[in-house]
């Protein structure tokens, strides 16, 4: 099949880069500092993955260039949760029925969006729970490959599945989108926002008795924000999200070293996605910890953690300024979160 890659990064350039080396007609739709160097140096893809170029990959700037060399069969989007407005905008206003579009976004409400601009039908929800990263030289580096899953119902599955396998990807499928989808939500704010906020690796985040406690109680909402909406985490390729949601019943204090192990491993020296939106004036922390405080109809009472990270994070992407005064201050947070009425938080204060 012919694919075009929207929005081309550590995600576009692992799938892409992997299905062309498989034989697969790709173009690339990438920033134009990322299509210069791509043009110039080839596509590299290294790491927990077998070593491979692909010298010559078919870069474009623009859609109406990108479409030039033929409609695709299938889009991958790759972009950021606050481009996939624009994005939904770009391919309504090209395509009278656009192709089917992959959603590979993190976050909650990204397929929603999307439909409102080209039609449920047209949407193919989607998860990537390898860790990956790109330089600005085009270099793909996969810290631990794990894989993709794919949900619904469409018809085009059977053959995107057998083709990503082709790839060399590992592919699972998922016949409820909402269930994928929240289960790979517990996956992106473990060590995300209070790593960011802190200026801290994961490993640093497990480390701190009083910083893993708020992070247990991020996820521990995020389960009964799940169990509102009738969810109930699922596995995800190389992911044991399932047997996560069970152990969070357990004492904190036993939950710990379990999750500082897991994120430690997992995501190797990658710094959190949150960690660079830091004075952006955008970031996806709202599709994150903003989407558990959207099932909370009480403001954030029945969600402290998750509502203090996000309206931390949110204010330190609008003025980075503020970033030094919680950069390595974890006792500043964990008052917070004891203002804010986290449970377990007050042990951990250092104001009597």
């Amino acid at each position: 099949m012919r694919y075009l890659i929207f929005g081309t990064g550590a995600v576009g350039g692992l799938l892409g880069g992997s299905l062309a080396l498989a034989g697969q007609e790709v173009v690339f739709l990438a920033r134009p500092a990322l299509a210069e160097a791509l043009r110039s140096r080839g596509l590299h893809l290294t790491g927990d993955i077998p070593t491979r170029t692909l010298p010559n990959p078919l870069v474009e700037t623009n859609l109406h260039a990108a479409l030039a060399h033929g409609r695709p069969d299938v889009i991958l989007l790759t972009v950021k949760s606050y481009d996939v407005k624009a994005a939904g905008r770009d391919l309504a206003s090209v395509f009278e029925i656009p192709p089917p579009v992959v959603s590979v976004l993190n976050g909650i409400g990204n397929e929603e969006t999307l439909a409102a601009w080209i039609g449920e039908a047209q949407v193919i929800p989607a998860t990537l729970t390898t860790a990956v990263q790109i330089s600005p030289q085009g270099e793909v580096r996969v810290e631990r490959s794990r894989g993709i899953g794919l949900a619904g119902s469409h018809p085009l599955l059977p053959a995107l599945r057998r083709e990503l396998e082709s790839a060399g990807m590992r592919v699972r499928m998922y016949s409820d989108p909402a269930r994928m989808k929240w289960s790979k939500l517990m996956t992106n704010i473990v060590a995300n926002a209070s790593s960011a906020i802190l200026g801290w690796s994961a490993a640093q985040v497990y480390q701190d008795s009083g910083i893993a406690r708020l992070e247990i109680e991020a996820l521990r909402e995020v389960l009964w924000a799940m169990r509102r909406l009738g969810l109930s985490p699922v596995n995800l390729p190389g992911v044991p999200v399932a047997l996560m949601g069970l152990g969070l019943r357990l004492p904190a204090a036993w939950i710990r070293p379990i999750l500082g192990r897991m994120v430690s491993r997992g995501r190797g020296d990658k710094m959190p996605s949150l960690h660079y939106d830091i004075g952006r004036g955008k970031s996806e922390v709202a599709w994150l910890n903003g989407a558990v405080l959207q099932v909370d109809e009480a403001g954030g009472k029945n969600t402290p953690a998750n509502a203090l990270l996000f309206e931390t994070m949110a204010r330190l992407v609008e003025d980075g300024s503020a970033a030094p005064s919680f950069s390595n201050h974890p006792a500043r947070l964990i008052e917070l979160a004891v203002r804010r009425g986290v449970q377990g938080m007050e042990r951990y204060s250092p104001v009597p």
